[in-house]
């Protein structure tokens, strides 16, 4: 998504772009499915969109508002409970760094908070962020959930004809070779030539939009090495674990305003109808810690597990689809979280070396890194930095 608003907003500006795309679609973390047999869409990544962020406005013909109750465990009622945590952990004390459970735990709501209002807030901050309470930065998730204040992010709404819409709307009329995996990046203080399987690109100048975890691994070479800074930066963040669980059912079963299902203790702890679709459809989503304790496992044996104890019944979907993203080599993982005392890493992170300007979620700085509004954000940052001398292409085999 990155780099389709960069190369956008080059093309713009008058100057010629060409996106190196590795898969064989556009999108990246954003990926529709239209699986035969299933009355809508189905998101394997992207889902969501939080409130009304400007850079995501011009695609949002099609969005719909998600209206609906939060239930919990047993299929109780539990909007009363959701209201009073989330109105509790806008008072989440940020003034120094440490990890967001120490920063509960001094919290005076926290001491007087029911067992119930501390299981959900813990599990939301855990789950919606993909990042383990205890090693994630208060500090940046203070910062995340003020920044979502801004864009009335307790707003959300879906695209019930696909979120894809919004990376085909990007990529009108630009140029994306599909298939083509950049395996190392050799650089000069004036000129880039991104190395293929087939041939070689060269440039003035390119925007890296490289997920965090394809960059921590070390997929893509870069000559000459990166200088120690920006690896360092690279090495501070983290990628969050993400599986999510689709299920078709015969027919609807549960409450017709439910929402969203919250399972505290399960494999599985959460799930939500595709609304405002009112196809006989629930998915499972399990992060961070719940995530990486289902590798290995069957996750849709282990949400159907979940998802039967949390209603008390036992269900049977007609279908079931699995999307575990750490399993994905040209994403390994969902999106990025900040570590206690990782805050600055992600300004470090989005800095310019030389020809090579970065973007993506995780550059994001200003408090919506794993977001898609927030990849939009930073190519259209990237490509606001670049000075284009020429812009010509060349390709060599």
């Amino acid at each position: 998504m990155a780099g389709l608003a960069a190369a956008r907003e080059l093309e713009l500006r008058g100057h010629r772009a060409l996106v190196l795309e590795a898969r064989d679609r556009i999108g990246g973390r954003v990926h529709t499915l239209r699986p035969r047999g299933w009355p809508m869409p189905v998101e394997a990544g992207a889902e969501f969109v939080h409130g009304r962020p400007k850079e995501l406005l011009p695609y949002l013909r099609h969005a719909r508002e998600v209206r609906g109750e939060h239930y919990l465990s047993g299929l109780v009622r539990g909007d009363d409970l959701w209201e009073s945590v989330m109105e509790k952990l806008s008072r989440l004390p940020a003034r120094r760094e440490q990890p967001v459970r120490d920063a509960l735990e001094a919290a005076s709501w926290w001491r007087r908070a029911s067992a119930d209002e501390r299981r959900l807030a813990a599990d939301y901050l855990e789950g919606f962020n993909a990042a383990p309470i205890h090693r994630a930065s208060v500090k940046a998730i203070v910062q995340q959930m003020r920044a979502a204040e801004r864009i009335d992010g307790d707003r959300i709404a879906r695209l019930p004809r696909g979120y894809d819409a919004v990376p085909r709307r990007l990529a009108r009329g630009l140029r994306v070779e599909l298939g083509a995996r950049v395996r190392e990046i050799r650089w000069t203080h004036s000129s880039v030539q991104a190395l293929t399987e087939d041939g070689a690109w060269e440039g003035a100048r390119a925007i890296v939009t490289l997920p965090l975890g394809v960059l921590q691994a070390g997929a893509v070479r870069f000559i000459p090495p990166l200088p120690r800074r920006k690896e360092a930066a690279i090495d501070a963040l983290s990628m969050g674990a993400v599986v999510k669980v689709a299920f078709l059912f015969e027919r609807p079963w549960w409450p017709p305003d439910l929402a969203f299902l919250h399972a505290h203790g399960e494999p599985v702890p959460t799930f939500w109808r595709p609304l405002p679709s009112r196809a006989p459809a629930i998915v499972g989503w399990a992060a961070s810690r719940n995530a990486e304790a289902l590798r290995g496992k069957d996750a849709a044996a282990a949400a159907v597990k979940s998802l039967s104890r949390a209603v008390g019944r036992r269900v049977q979907p007609l279908r079931s689809l699995t999307f575990d993203w750490q399993k994905d080599e040209l994403s390994l993982g969902a999106y990025s979280w900040v570590p206690v005392g990782a805050l600055k890493a992600q300004r470090t992170l989005a800095e310019a070396v030389g020809p090579l300007h970065f973007a993506g979620e995780a550059t994001h700085f200003q408090g919506a890194c794993a977001t898609v509004h927030g990849a939009i954000e930073t190519g259209i940052r990237a490509a606001r930095e670049l000075q284009p001398k020429g812009g010509r292409r060349r390709r060599s085999s």
